[in-house]
């Protein structure tokens, strides 16, 4: 019986501890050209903060960027949360890829890619 409830136990706080990476939104909306275009980004889920971000913009010339917040302890931006914004240029798909890892992960890193359709 000890051992069923050990097993019970160990199931449950396991699956309390997800390291289940979420991008908030899963997709992003449309944009126009020369219109500001501004959407925050969250990620949550994983062992712990984001340590690690990179990203890619193509085209790197779109008028969109990542920005983000700024803090006052540890390192100088908070990963977790960032927002894409500027006016794009032209009319088109752009693609912004995040690539990145998280505090006490022992090995977790993740991947997303975002596509904004720029309408005229």
């Amino acid at each position: 019986m000890n051992k069923r409830r050990v097993f019970v136990f160990c199931f449950l706080f396991l699956a309390g501890c997800s390291n289940h990476i979420i991008f908030e939104p899963n997709e992003l909306p449309d944009g126009h050209v020369g219109q500001e275009y501004s959407v925050p980004i969250t990620i949550s889920g994983g062992s712990g903060p984001v340590v690690d971000l990179s990203y890619e913009i193509h085209p790197s010339n779109s008028g969109l960027s990542l920005v983000f917040s700024e803090k006052k302890y540890y390192t100088r931006y908070i990963y977790n949360n960032f927002t894409i914004q500027g006016k794009p240029k032209s009319q088109g798909v752009v693609i912004i890829s995040v690539r990145g890892g998280v505090v006490a992960s022992a090995g977790q890193y993740f991947e997303k890619k975002y596509e904004v359709n720029v309408l005229k």
